[in-house]
């Protein structure tokens, strides 16, 4: 029964290896490997790959389009049209020492193999490499020359593959059809160029080269596959060095099978780069290959086809128009025109002021004139009369509008040296620059300058926020070492005001600055108590106002108040430990909210900006408007949604 099933089983195996052939090809392609234009005719010059000894390509099925728009045109095989193209072949063979023997006889039969094989307009060039590439003979038509040549082939050293490569394509140079055949049966010992560097040349060059990797091993066979397909060509493993010969037999027939195409260049493609695709027929295969290329001029005689699908010409968007121009030079002229005005109000003013102080000297104890103090006539934005007089003008502003005292109060909780009225000049400058920048993006859009001026008036009290709430959490930060200290010196016999004086020398931002300011206002004549708890009130700490209520009841009751200040330390720093490992925790989802909230507002604004045609429609339609109502309340609710989720209570 074993027998039965055995005989027809090793008759198969048999079959298949006698069947199977010395050389595995690689699968039929078709490549565009040059575009020319002359004279008002466009030159294609098309090869396949893999195709077998009875397959030819069939001029007649040959289709060109350019930009997906299919063109008439003629196809030929080379050698059959008028036309002459330049052809060129290189041969670049392994002599390294594992060829000694049959490798090197084989490779010598498969050479002259090629040259019987290959047509004879085809100029055949040699290139070996053993411990270094040799030129042996450049291209040329004179068949016996390169037979000498082989036949002189020695086996020796080791192995220089792609430096031969790199070689092949400086001989081959940069025009006309040109193939290289590779044969080598291993990988590259003592080559300079490495693979990395050597395919960027391959690419570049255009050149076809088919690999015959002779006995190689599968790891061997990993760089031929890079060099042949970047180059578009076909690797052909051999086994013996018999079949050697049919694997150069078919990169020689892989030169024949080569066309000329050759289109009239329509007017709606003439100078310029466009989309070139070609697709043609051999056998039962179908070959494609698409490049984007120059074309050059049309011929007059040309004529388009009546529908032009060619790429149209788009109108660049927000461009500042001629009357937005005038508008914003005009705004600068009267800008600058208000402040020389003011400048030359605020000059006048101080002379005749410097007069008056002049003719009152003689009634002071000194006789000299009063000068006004130096720190009010400075200013953070410079000490000109204009900076003064807007500087003036804004503060009365802000206290004609009960706007002083909180604008004050986050000025200090952020820590930003600046007057009230130096920081309104300062906010409302940024707006209105905000406002103009954004009016000259957007070409004179009156929805984008609003939304710059809006930018601009929250922009910085957003800034302020953030300077505020950072400074805040650095004083809780070093709110436990501080109270420790306090208690170590309360211990040391100091008392409560030369602990806090120990705090302002020894500590840091901002715990030595507040400390410091509450240590003047007791030299002044409020007490420690108020002091510090003006201090918690500027830093919007509940945790500090619980130490400085500890702090009265202890002076009021009496006790001890360094092991107090301990005990709330060790209290404080547990709580900023876990504050610390929530904010770890919820720090992703932070990230996410900042993203989810803030994407959808910044491509509205770039889309306004660069694009406003494509989101006018939600202010122009109805529908739009109901969108964008909803677009926003919905944002907004996910916000607000998003920010309860991330926010944990420590």
């Amino acid at each position: 029964m074993i027998r039965r099933f055995l005989a027809p089983l090793l008759a198969a195996v048999a079959a298949v290896v006698v069947c199977s052939p010395g050389a595995a090809l690689a699968d039929t392609t078709g490549r565009i490997v040059q575009v020319t234009t002359d004279n008002g005719t466009l030159h294609v010059l098309f090869t396949a790959s893999g195709l077998s000894s009875a397959t030819t390509i069939d001029p007649a099925s040959v289709k060109v389009t350019i930009d997906h728009t299919t063109v008439p045109s003629t196809a030929a095989l080379v050698g059959q049209q008028t036309t002459k193209v330049d052809r060129s072949a290189m041969l670049v063979i392994d002599t390294s020492g594992s060829m000694v023997g049959t490798g090197i006889a084989g490779a010598k039969s498969a050479a002259g193999a090629f040259l019987k094989a290959v047509p004879a307009d085809v100029k055949v060039g040699l290139v070996t490499f053993s411990d270094r590439p040799t030129l042996n003979i450049a291209p040329t038509t004179d068949r016996s020359a390169v037979q000498r040549a082989i036949i002189g082939l020695r086996a020796h050293g080791e192995t220089a593959l792609y430096d031969a490569v790199g070689l092949a394509l400086r001989t081959l140079g940069g025009s006309g059809l040109r193939n290289v055949v590779l044969l080598t049966d291993g990988a590259d010992t003592r080559s300079k160029t490495k693979l990395s560097q050597l395919i960027p040349q391959i690419q570049a060059s255009k050149v076809t080269i088919d690999a015959v990797g002779f006995r190689t091993t599968d790891a061997q066979s990993v760089p031929l596959r890079s060099i042949a397909l970047s180059a578009k060509g076909q690797v052909i493993s051999a086994t013996e060095a018999g079949s050697l010969a049919d694997a150069f037999a078919t990169a020689a027939r892989d030169i024949s099978h080569q066309l000329v195409i050759s289109v009239a260049v329509p007017t709606q493609f003439s100078n310029g780069s466009h989309t070139i695709a070609v697709q043609a027929t051999a056998g039962s295969a179908t070959l494609t290959d698409s490049v984007f290329a120059p074309i050059g001029a049309a011929t007059k005689a040309t004529k388009a086809p009546a529908t032009d699908y060619g790429p149209k010409p788009l109108k660049a968007p927000n461009v500042v128009s001629t009357p937005v121009l005038y508008a914003g030079l005009a705004a600068l002229f009267l800008a600058l025109l208000v402040a020389l005005a003011i400048a030359i109000t605020a000059i006048s003013r101080r002379e005749r002021s410097s007069g008056v102080r002049r003719r009152l000297s003689i009634y002071t104890l000194t006789g000299r004139p009063v000068e006004e103090s130096r720190e009010e006539a400075s200013t953070v934005l410079g000490e000109s009369a204009v900076a003064r007089s807007a500087v003036e003008l804004a503060g009365r502003v802000v206290a004609r509008r009960d706007f002083e005292g909180v604008l004050a109060a986050k000025l200090e909780a952020g820590g930003i040296p600046m007057r009230p009225a130096e920081w309104l000049i300062l906010h409302v400058g940024i707006a209105v620059l905000g406002g103009v920048v954004l009016l000259l993006i957007s070409g004179g859009g009156l929805l984008a300058t609003f939304l710059g001026f809006m930018g601009g008036l929250l922009g910085p009290w957003l800034y302020l926020s953030i300077k505020e709430g950072r400074r805040a959490a650095a004083f809780m930060e070093r709110m436990p070492d501080t109270l420790q200290l306090m208690a170590g010196g309360l211990r040391a016999g100091y008392s409560l005001p030369q602990s806090i004086d120990a705090v302002v020398q020894e500590g840091s931002e901002p715990i030595s600055t507040e400390f410091h300011r509450a240590l003047v206002e007791t030299r002044l004549g409020v007490t420690i108590e108020d002091a510090l708890e003006g201090v918690g009130t500027r830093m919007a700490s509940v945790d500090f106002q619980w130490v400085v209520m500890a702090i009265r009841i202890q002076r009021e009751v009496g006790g001890n108040l360094a092991e107090v200040l301990t005990t709330v330390a060790a209290t404080l720093r547990e709580r900023e430990r876990l504050r610390r490992q929530v904010r770890v925790l919820s720090a992703e989802g932070r990230l996410s909210a900042w993203i989810l909230g803030g994407l959808p507002v910044l491509f509205f604004v770039y889309l306004l900006l660069v694009r406003h045609s494509y989101i006018q429609a939600l202010w122009k339609d109805s529908i739009g408007v109901v969108m964008l109502i909803f677009m926003i309340v919905d944002l907004i609710v996910g916000a607000f949604w998003l920010r309860k989720v991330i926010q944990v209570e420590v």
